[in-house]
């Protein structure tokens, strides 16, 4: 049974490690002015993951 632990935990930390995982968040803002008071800002975040396994 504790052999079985082991092992366990080892293919665990293998598996684990050989994987990449890339976060990219970009961030944009623009505004829009109408007559000389009126201002609109609008922002826009966007979250991409992408993850990739090392074989």
């Amino acid at each position: 049974m504790k052999r079985l632990l082991i092992m366990t935990v080892i293919m665990t930390s293998m598996v684990m490690a050989s994987c990449n995982v890339t976060r990219t968040i970009t961030t944009q803002s623009q505004y829009y002015q109408r007559g000389d008071t009126t201002c609109t800002i609008v922002t826009k975040t966007i979250e991409t993951y992408d993850a990739k396994k090392n074989l």
